[in-house]
């Protein structure tokens, strides 16, 4: 076959791109159109004025709903899609590259936006467009110095590098903090102090999410997946002054001008508003539409078609190279069998929006009406009403109306359809929760759900999230994969730079010419949906049968070391390496013993176990025992020493009391004989006063007197109240007698004792009575 020339390579570029235009920029641009115009809540036309022009946002609702749980997905851990080794001799490759392209697409590029914006572009009008590319760009760095010598700055300065701060100072000594001293001369050694500028060129895979209007694909191609797909282009709106960075710098204004594609933003047009044309002033920021474009094609004449880049004016080709892959990915979250866009969520719910907004604006109509409602005038014959029609459209309140006949204005009622317009706004609901399975139920939001228990719960959000799920894993397959996969050829198609970065808490570096440029591939779908309880509950379990399953070799400590970093991914942490530590490095643990020798230890120590155990039990026993013992003699000893101390304490107080018996008999003995001597004393006294009074009687009579005159006389004293001197006597002897019995009596009767004991049993003395 012969070789095309560009003017063959043109002819059919223009031919591929005005197919895929026709299409793309045709129906699906419209649909595009009309999906913006949804979403923004933007006027259908069909309002009038004076009526409500309400717009719900079934649309909009639906898929700000859907965008988190999407997004929570691949952004719940920071390794979302893992490179699989297919010989042994990849492991480590595998390990590296699953790295590095997590880290180019999370770190290097901003991952969470290109994922915001491509499932939100999908969501919105059908399918996104994703771009990788190498990217050189210059990166201006300020490096210290420091107490350098002429030397060192020649040393340390490269290429391009430049001095923009130089200032002479003394070098410090590190160890003295004084300036330090040139030994030969004895003067202080001089230095720079400064900053030095630097420009390097740094290259980077760039993975950028563009308009998915420029993304052009063939229009009989049947699959989301664009890697065989005979053409694909972006439309790339540049300036001249871009083209010139490119190295394309043979192209002119007018040349790029007449490159326009005929189209418009639609996300301009839904923003903005229309375009409106401008000239620059400066000719280099001239615009138009580069073409890059992705077709098979055999270029060269020999007979098979290859894969070929090429960079296009409308009219003039820049650039043309044969490449291995084509860099675009593509997906819509419900796929269309054999085609290569799927339907948005606009395909789903647009319809319902209308029927919603058309139903809820007659809904507030009937309101208005009902509140303000039309009113009827009466006229004469000539058509002239009885109403000031100025005081009629007056509507301030309290404002007079004058007319001419009573009853002239009469209200026009319109009864309200509340009754019959709630019942179909929410079978509108209901129609939208289930087409796109988002719900109010199974967002949380419902408390008048009648399945609103825990298991009801579980069910309406497990029915929901299984479309989430489904949407999820078709931008797993078919975007992520694409994606991750093309940053891994352009790492390995050489002239990369090595990675170095912070991986799990060590710095590494990465040299990507030793990996291959290609592997199996794994996506972590499924963090991250769902209920995450129910997940950590599953692989907790999962953990503890892994660990009853390690003595039997059914289990290693890597496979445990992963079930625990899902667990961690799972309570929402990223940073795994901060919880549990990867095992792959480290020495091996030491191998299990035979369960059989181990089962015979256990029963060797049990029984040693057991002995050790009786040994203690009967040395327990015998010190109690001897415990026991030691109080009873105790107890014994100190009851002898209270019996005897009591019984001193008795023989005391018999002594004592023994006397005070002698004492008291002694007294009394005394008693009596000083009485006795007493009676004596008083009978002689008497005997001498009777003998007085006889014989002062004898002399005063002069004569003798016999004996009963003697005894008159004493009569006669008894009748004047003298004590007979006889009875005295006997009653002393009496008393006296009386005495010494009683005394007598004491001495020989019988006595006892009462022992008294205090609150604890002791014996505190004893009392007679």
């Amino acid at each position: 076959m012969a070789k095309m020339d560009n003017d063959e390579l043109l002819e059919l570029l223009q031919r591929k791109e005005q197919s895929a235009s026709h299409y793309i920029h045709g129906t699906l641009g419209a649909d595009r159109d009309a999906a913006m115009r949804a979403y923004h809540r933007q006027p259908y036309g069909n309002e009038e004025e004076g009526w409500s022009s309400v717009i719900t946002s079934d649309v909009q609702d639906t898929v700000e709903w859907i965008l988190p749980a999407l997004l929570k997905v691949f952004t719940s851990t920071d390794k979302a899609v893992s490179f699989e080794p297919t010989t042994p001799q990849d492991v480590k490759g595998a390990e590296q590259a699953t790295d590095a392209c997590n880290y180019v697409f999370y770190k290097q590029n901003n991952g969470f936006l290109i994922l915001y914006t491509a499932i939100k572009d999908a969501l919105l009008v059908r399918n996104c467009a994703t771009m990788w590319r190498k990217e050189t760009k210059e990166v201006v760095s300020s490096i210290p110095f420091k107490n350098a010598t002429a030397e060192m700055l020649a040393m340390i300065l490269q290429e391009n590098d430049e001095i923009t701060e130089q200032q002479e100072a003394p070098i410090i000594d590190p160890q003295t903090g004084q300036p330090a001293v040139d030994q030969m001369t004895g003067q202080p050694v001089m230095g720079f102090n400064g900053r030095i500028k630097r420009v390097e060129e740094k290259t980077i895979v760039k993975v950028e999410v563009f308009n998915p209007a420029y993304l052009l694909v063939d229009r009989e191609w049947t699959s989301p997946l664009l890697a065989d797909c005979p053409y694909t282009a972006r439309l790339m709106k540049v300036t001249l002054s871009d083209l010139v960075q490119m190295g394309f710098k043979n192209v002119t204004a007018e040349e790029l001008g007449a490159s326009d594609i005929g189209v418009q933003d639609i996300y301009d047009i839904a923003n903005k508003g229309t375009l409106e044309e401008s000239i620059p002033e400066d000719e280099s920021l001239a615009e138009g539409y580069l073409r890059i474009e992705y077709v098979l094609a055999d270029v060269d004449g020999d007979g098979i078609a290859e894969l070929n880049c090429i960079y296009r004016l409308q009219e003039k080709i820049l650039k043309q190279e044969v490449v291995s892959h084509v860099p675009f990915a593509t997906f819509s979250p419900v796929l269309n069998t054999h085609q290569w866009d799927g339907m948005s969520m606009d395909d789903l719910v647009g319809d319902l929006q209308k029927l919603h907004t058309e139903m809820l604006r007659q809904t507030l109509n009937s309101f208005y009406l009902a509140n303000n409602p039309r009113n009827t005038i009466l006229t004469d014959s000539n058509g002239s009403p009885y109403v000031n029609i100025d005081d009629f459209l007056n509507m301030r309140p309290g404002a007079a109306v004058r007319q001419t006949r009573e009853g002239a204005i009469q209200p026009l009622l319109t009864p309200t359809n509340i009754g019959n317009a709630l019942p179909m706004l929410d079978y509108v609901q209901n129609m939208r929760e289930e087409r796109t399975g988002v719900s109010k139920t199974s967002q949380g939001l419902n408390p008048d759900s009648l399945n609103n228990t825990a298991t009801g719960r579980q069910l309406d959000m497990t029915s929901a999230m299984q479309r989430i799920e489904l949407i999820a894993r078709i931008i797993a397959e078919v975007y992520l994969k694409p994606t991750f996969l093309g940053i891994l050829k352009m790492l390995t198609d050489g002239g990369m730079e090595k990675l170095a970065f912070k991986l799990r808490d060590e710095f590494v570096e990465y040299d990507p010419n030793e990996w291959r440029d290609q592997y199996d591939m794994t996506v972590n779908v499924g963090l991250g949906t769902g209920d995450s309880a129910q997940k950590i509950q599953a692989l907790q379990m999962i953990a503890q049968n892994q660990i009853n399953l390690l003595p039997m070799g059914l289990a290693t400590p890597q496979n445990i070391y992963h079930t625990q970093s899902k667990l961690v991914e799972a309570a929402g942490f990223k940073d795994v390496q901060n919880f549990i530590q990867d095992p792959r490095g480290k020495p091996p643990p030491q191998q299990p013993p035979n369960p059989m020798i181990q089962v015979e230890q256990i029963k060797q120590q049990g029984i040693a176990q057991k002995a050790q155990f009786d040994a203690q039990n009967e040395a327990k026993k015998m010190q109690l025992e001897a415990q026991v013992q030691d109080a009873q003699h105790q107890r014994e000893m100190q009851r002898d020493m209270e019996v005897e101390r009591n019984k001193q304490e008795m023989q005391a107080r018999d002594s004592q009391f023994q006397a005070q018996l002698e004492a008291q008999k002694e007294s009394q003995r005394l008693q009596i004989e000083e009485a006795s001597k007493q009676a004596d004393r008083e009978l002689e006294r008497w005997k001498a006063e009777l003998d007085a009074r006889v014989k002062i009687r004898i002399a005063n009579i002069g004569k003798e007197v016999s004996g009963d005159e003697l005894l008159g006389a004493v009569e006669d004293d008894l009748a004047m109240g003298k004590p007979n001197p006889i009875d005295q006597l006997a009653l002393m002897h009496a008393q006296t007698l009386q005495a010494v019995s009683n005394m007598a009596e004491t001495i020989s009767k019988p006595k006892t004792r009462q022992v008294v004991r205090g609150a604890d049993g002791r014996v505190q003395g004893m009392i007679e009575q």
